[in-house]
């Protein structure tokens, strides 16, 4: 069993240590650690959307909304140009706006402490990976095809399936992980 324990305000203008104490009698350990903090700051603390942020929610949202917009307007260019595969099943016309709906609401997640946002975000991100696996299955066929558009929809179908996993597992960490959640007790 282990006990966090606060010291008292006296103790807090030490140096960082971490000072383990063992009760062998009763079988619990008291561990005490002060941690120094930034000036100004009374309390902070580190809970799951702060985990989210560690993601880079907003960089990796706005790299899914750049490639659904490519892949929007690469599928509106091969309706008109040909008839390729990505036509007949329209992920390249339904499939962008999951992308742009999952980056959307990943930086609306990363830029609040809403941790509903960050589930929504966490539900879209996992469809987005699957519609862009769908994507990626469709897109080899129509290499297969001899088309040359497709190449480059496949290459940003990747992208999109490693960037939706990636945000996934962020968001999972921040939102379905339990983890003690860390106070930083500072005093002037």
């Amino acid at each position: 069993m282990v006990v966090f324990y606060f010291p008292p305000a006296a103790m807090l203008r030490m140096a960082s240590s971490c000072v383990p104490v063992s009760n062998t009698k009763n079988g619990f350990t008291i561990m005490t650690q002060v941690v120094p903090g930034a000036p100004g700051s009374n309390i902070s603390t580190t809970g799951p959307v702060q985990r989210l942020l560690k993601g880079e929610p907003k960089a990796l949202g706005t790299v899914q909304i750049m490639i659904g917009i490519t892949t929007l307007l690469f599928g509106i260019l091969t309706t008109v140009n040909m008839f390729p595969v990505s036509f007949i099943t329209g992920v390249t016309l339904w499939g962008p706006l999951f992308y742009i709906t999952s980056g959307a609401l990943s930086i609306a997640a990363g830029n609040t402490e809403n941790l509903c946002l960050v589930k929504a975000s966490l539900t879209l991100n996992v469809i987005s990976s699957v519609v862009a696996r769908i994507a990626i299955i469709v897109m080899s066929v129509g290499i297969s095809l001899a088309s040359g558009v497709s190449g480059v929809l496949l290459v940003f179908s990747l992208l999109e399936f490693i960037i939706s996993i990636c945000s996934s597992a962020f968001a999972c960490k921040a939102s379905c992980c339990p983890e003690i959640t860390n106070f930083h007790i500072n005093h002037p």
